[in-house]
């Protein structure tokens, strides 16, 4: 083995083991993976394809009149559908119009998601944005968004999804919702350490 992979990985467990095991609360990790701000008018929200929470989450923003214009980021898993269709239908079921919806159907990674809906951006002359994830996944989107996006003067504002299961507040009662703060925490510290966002 590499030995800066062995070096990388042996610091990785022993933060994580520091986190978990040494009692710093919990509370904090949570408050820390799910930023969500104050939240201005946008010039469109963009929704990263994950938990089907996010869509319904978009379309609160969308009718609130935070935005009128919604792109909907992502590949299909499997199948031919992609996400970002799938949101679409979800969309027009709860009344958003065709026409204030914009898809990225290529992205297969939080990294894609970014590079391929900054195409739409500057293509839209889009300024500002409310970013939409689930509340574990909002900061790794929000620092991806951020470092493709630098330089091009976009204002992201984070609006985690209020619908998720995934709590601030409680995320350590669930043995799932351990197992996905777990993996955030090691994709932010690999980002981190590496500096790779993708």
């Amino acid at each position: 083995m590499n030995k800066w992979i062995f070096l990388i990985t042996l610091f990785l467990v022993a933060t994580v083991s520091i986190l978990f095991f040494q009692k710093i609360p919990h509370i904090l990790v949570g408050q820390y993976l799910s930023p969500a701000d104050v939240l201005t008018k946008a010039d469109a929200i963009v929704v990263v394809s994950g938990d089907s929470d996010r869509m319904k989450h978009a379309v609160d923003l969308y009718k609130q009149g935070f935005a009128h214009k919604l792109i909907l980021s992502g590949a299909a898993k499997e199948g031919f559908t992609s996400n970002a269709l799938a949101m679409q239908l979800e969309a027009s079921r709860s009344g958003i119009p065709n026409k204030a919806i914009i898809l990225e159907e290529r992205s297969a990674n939080t990294y894609e998601n970014a590079q391929f809906t900054k195409e739409i951006i500057k293509s839209q002359g889009i300024r500002s944005l409310i970013l939409v994830s689930s509340p574990y996944h909002q900061r790794r989107a929000y620092e991806t968004f951020n470092y493709v996006l630098r330089g091009e003067g976009v204002l992201i504002q984070n609006s985690p999804s209020i619908y998720s299961n995934w709590k601030v507040d409680n995320w350590w009662l669930s043995e799932k919702d351990t197992h996905l703060t777990n993996e955030e925490i090691l994709k932010m510290l690999w980002i981190k350490i590496s500096g790779n966002y993708k």
